[in-house]
């Protein structure tokens, strides 16, 4: 008789079955006539059908993502206080919390293998991409995640073998930096889409504005017969032998997505804001216990200060990177800067704006008014008009997201400060004189409210981000209806994979909570499980 499985080992077995699964329940499907397979070239109606497909698949990603980002410090540091204190406590809130870590693993695996389904199997103009400005990337990225896959393992199920011992920490930080490592090697391929560093000024000859963009490391006849050909015959290109091979090689350096400007900074954003949503969502989870549980108060204040106080110093980092950010969209991606920013069509000052990236709070931004007259040199104008159209036209809640992720960001840095009043006694008397509370009693009550701020800042951000750029997959190169599959995908066919996209959500997020639950029976033999650890610490 086999071994019984714990709910651990149940969640991660179902979620890697599904993803084995996937592929053969698609074509299950497409062979039922959801997917008629009529090819109709590029085009935009495809596009927006494919891209609701995406959107939805990204972010449910993103979500197991995050925990997968944000739950190694938190862990990491119980633990490291567990061992440090010899302090039970510290050692099971850090094993418990280690499940979720797992779960949000084998979760993101699986969305992500969906994600990878949908860019080669519906963008699929992309592998023109992936084969050579992504291939060094990706291909390094796949050593990272089996860094993680195979620690993750020896982390989750050796906790009574290592138990307060740092070798056992010691596979949790390799964790982390695998996590990390594999992080920066999608971010840098995302950025690189925002900003295509190594093409030199063939972006400009589009996109007038757009300056160079470093070196030139493609073969620009060959970056020329890709744009020439994608417009007319879409991501169908890929499947014609005689059309790939009248391209020829395009890059010259595999590298050159790391040298991106903007592969640091979008890294540095991203990762900090994982933290911070996670670090206040396990906040609000103390909180919550804390408001049925009075009489446990010390019990959850110093696991509060553990996790709000990463998503604290996490948070005060965020302006810095996201000045750069800011920076770097003024200057590559103009577009999108007077989207986001709601510099009217005519130009206009801005005080702050101008204070922050020249230093002249006179400073004239021109807009859309000034880049049409610049359309006139590009070597495609009525593509140049269509860019300058569509940031036009959705600037009102590009901007309206937009500020609602700055207003959203200030409002946690606000609390992140106020933290720190538990261990400055004039900011205490400061927190105390406006709030009429003690920090401890004011970090409680704003873990209730902060979390969701930390969740409208980092999807309204990523939405801003990403539409800002909109319709082009490649700023200044390539449109999103140009690598879209020349199949009809059928509103069938995307219920269909929204479903599955929803259920590997839905499914991946109740195993996390599931798994964290204290039941009854925990409860009450938590005292032997202390006398246990104390045993075991009088022995060591």
């Amino acid at each position: 008789m086999s071994a019984k499985r714990t709910p651990l080992q149940n969640s991660i077995r179902g979620l890697m079955s599904s993803t084995v699964l996937l592929p053969a329940f698609v074509a299950v499907f497409a062979a039922g006539g959801l997917l008629p397979f009529s090819v109709l070239g590029a085009n935009v109606a495809n596009a927006d059908k494919a891209e609701v497909i995406t959107v939805i698949g990204i972010y449910i990603h993103a979500w197991f993502l995050s925990f997968a980002l944000g739950l190694p410090p938190i862990v990491l540091t119980l633990e490291f206080l567990g061992i440090r204190r010899r302090n039970p406590d510290y050692m099971k809130a850090a094993e418990r919390t280690s499940r979720i870590w797992g779960i949000s693993f084998a979760a993101g695996a699986a969305t992500g293998t969906l994600v990878e389904f949908g860019l080669v199997q519906i963008w699929s103009g992309s592998l023109i991409v992936l084969g050579t400005f992504f291939f060094a990337p990706l291909f390094i990225e796949v050593f990272a995640f089996m860094l993680e896959l195979v620690l993750l393992y020896l982390y989750l199920f050796t906790w009574s073998t290592y138990r307060y011992t740092w070798k056992h920490w010691m596979f949790g930080l390799f964790i982390a930096v695998g996590s990390i490592w594999s992080a920066y090697q999608i971010l840098a391929a995302n950025a690189w889409m925002n900003i295509p560093w190594g093409t030199g000024d063939l972006a400009s000859k589009v996109l007038p504005w757009v300056p160079t963009l470093g070196p030139n490391v493609t073969n620009s006849t060959a970056m020329i017969r890709v744009l020439s050909l994608l417009p007319s015959n879409g991501s169908a290109v890929v499947g014609n032998l005689n059309a790939m091979q009248s391209i020829g090689q395009i890059l010259t350096n595999p590298l050159i997505a790391f040298s991106n400007p903007e592969a640091v900074p979008l890294f540095l954003h991203t990762v900090t804001a994982s933290i911070a949503t996670i670090g206040f969502l396990a906040s609000m989870f103390l909180s919550v216990k804390y408001f049925r549980n009075r009489g446990k108060r010390e019990y959850y204040a110093k696991f509060l200060k553990v996790t709000f106080g990463i998503a604290a110093v996490v948070s005060l980092l965020q302006p810095l990177f996201g000045d750069m950010e800011g920076r770097l969209e003024y200057t590559y991606m103009y577009t999108k800067f007077l989207a986001l920013e709601g510099i009217p069509p005519q130009g206009g000052t801005n005080p702050i704006l101008g204070l922050l990236l020249l230093n002249n709070p006179n400073h004239f931004f021109q807009g859309f008014d000034y880049l049409r007259t610049l359309v006139g040199s590009s070597i495609s104008p009525g593509l140049a008009s269509y860019t300058i159209d569509f940031a036009q036209q959705n600037q009102p809640w590009l901007t309206t997201f937009f500020l609602v992720m700055v207003v959203s960001s200030i409002i946690l840095v606000i609390f992140s400060i106020v933290y720190f009043g538990l261990y400055s006694k004039k900011l205490n008397r400061l927190v105390r004189l406006v709030f009429r509370r003690d920090t401890q009693d004011v970090l409680f009550a704003s873990s209730l409210v902060l979390p969701l701020l930390a969740i409208l800042a980092s999807v309204f951000g990523w939405v801003a981000r990403e539409m800002g750029r909109h319709p082009w997959s490649i700023y200044g190169l390539i449109t999103y209806n140009e690598i879209v599959t020349p199949v009809n995908l059928t509103w069938g066919y995307i219920a269909l994979i929204v479903f599955i996209e929803l259920l590997l959500g839905v499914g991946g997020t109740v195993a996390m909570y599931i798994s964290f639950q204290w039941k009854a029976s925990d409860e009450k033999n938590l005292l032997s499980e202390k006398s246990e650890d104390a045993q075991q610490l009088v022995k060591g």
